[in-house]
């Protein structure tokens, strides 16, 4: 099967910090905090080509519970994407690009990133949960405020 070629291309991508703890296992421990990620992104549109964009994603799993037992994992990372010249792509169409293909790929990138750096540590490798994009895309929209030219 041949697969279509997207409109969407990552043309970067830097690694902004990385903290990585592997915390010793305790009695006490409650592993499933260590499962609990906060995720924040913003996505900067660029003024000068509104073909090409940018997106900061954080995922952080620190609490201010104290150490648990586990990994604690903070890791930042930019990546640059933009559309292709070649296909006139829609407003509608860009959005959902971002929203649908950039912000995953940039999530599944630095999942990547958890997994192969937590391979080197004594309780090995540690897969990112799986992530409800709809449920964080809604969480994001209603953190954002922002006023249209009406509210004004």
């Amino acid at each position: 099967m041949k697969i279509k070629k997207s409109e969407l291309q990552i043309i970067d991508f830097n690694l902004l910090g990385v903290n990585i703890i592997s915390f010793p296992e305790n009695e006490n421990a409650n592993n499933e905090t260590r499962n609990k990620f906060d995720i924040d992104f913003d996505v900067f549109i660029n003024t000068d080509n509104d073909r090409q964009f940018k997106i900061m994603i954080r995922l952080n799993n620190f609490k201010d519970e104290g150490p648990q037992s586990g990994y604690g994992i903070d890791v930042t990372g930019e990546f640059k994407f933009k559309f292709d010249k070649k296909s006139d792509i829609s407003e509608d169409k860009k959005s959902q690009l971002v929203s649908r293909s950039a912000i995953p790929m940039a999530i599944a990138h630095l999942r990547s990133i958890i997994a192969l750096t937590t391979s080197n540590f004594y309780d090995g490798s540690y897969f990112l949960p799986s992530i409800d994009l709809n449920h964080l895309l809604q969480r994001k929209l209603k953190s954002i405020d922002v006023k249209t030219s009406l509210e004004e």
